[in-house]
């Protein structure tokens, strides 16, 4: 029975001893993590990553621990704002290849494609002009037009000045000139039209008609007398007739 409780207590004092070496070992490993170095990775303005140790000894408090976080997230923060609004306005008539390619878009090849146009062109003469360049549209405009500038720009201008016509001068209506029949005579009647007849006094429309089919009827007038075989006119017709006709 002794024997018994003797081992019970030898056994308690062996698990105790355990104990301790356990809280012990547990105790130096969180110590030893805790006085670690503590990195915090600052980002830059031109975007390249900056390794910063602390080597301070930093707290193992909770709060400490959450002071870091808070340092670390707001330094992230301010880096990238920074990167934002790094790039206020660039002339593209001056500015170089890397500082085109800050603009958003622009890669190595649009940087040179803007400076061999600005070359061969003389320059741009306004911001616009910079879609004529290859590979830019409206688009990546859109994006970059707040970011550049041209220094004097100049935009082409219609003339909008009316043009006055002057009016044309008339010129004077001619009146078609209607011959006489003095400027006509003498009249062949043989040949002449039935308008031409007309003018011949005493020769009414069924006069020159019937003198038209006189001379078709029998291969023309041979003289002038022969009018007075034409129906409706007289001897004295006939002799007023004559003075301005021809055979």
């Amino acid at each position: 029975m002794q024997g018994g409780r003797a081992f019970i207590k030898y056994l308690l004092f062996v698990l105790f001893i355990i104990a301790v070496i356990c809280a012990a070992i547990f105790f130096f490993h969180i110590t030893e993590k805790t006085q670690k170095p503590t990195s915090i990775t600052i980002t830059p303005y031109d975007d390249t990553p900056t390794e910063y140790t602390n080597v301070s000894s930093v707290k193992t408090s909770a709060s400490s621990r959450t002071t870091t976080s808070k340092t670390t997230v707001h330094t992230s923060v301010s880096a990238a704002a920074t990167t934002a609004c790094g790039i206020v306005s660039l002339d593209i008539n001056t500015a170089s290849a890397d500082e085109l390619k800050k603009l958003k878009g622009i890669g190595d090849v649009l940087a040179q494609e803007i400076i061999s146009y600005r070359e061969s062109s003389g320059g741009f003469r306004n911001i616009e002009e910079i879609m004529n360049v290859k590979g830019i549209g409206e688009s990546i405009f859109a994006d970059i037009r707040d970011h550049i500038y041209v220094a004097d720009p100049v935009y082409d201008t219609r003339d909008e000045t009316p043009v006055i016509k002057e009016p044309a001068e008339e010129e004077p209506n001619e009146e078609e000139h209607t011959p006489t029949l003095e400027e006509l005579a003498p009249i062949n009647i043989n040949t002449a039209d039935r308008d031409i007849l007309l003018m011949l006094p005493h020769v009414d429309e069924n006069t020159a008609d019937r003198m038209i089919e006189f001379r078709e009827s029998t291969g023309g007038f041979r003289n002038e007398y022969e009018l007075l075989l034409i129906e409706g006119l007289s001897h004295s017709d006939v002799d007023d007739i004559i003075q301005f006709i021809t055979i």
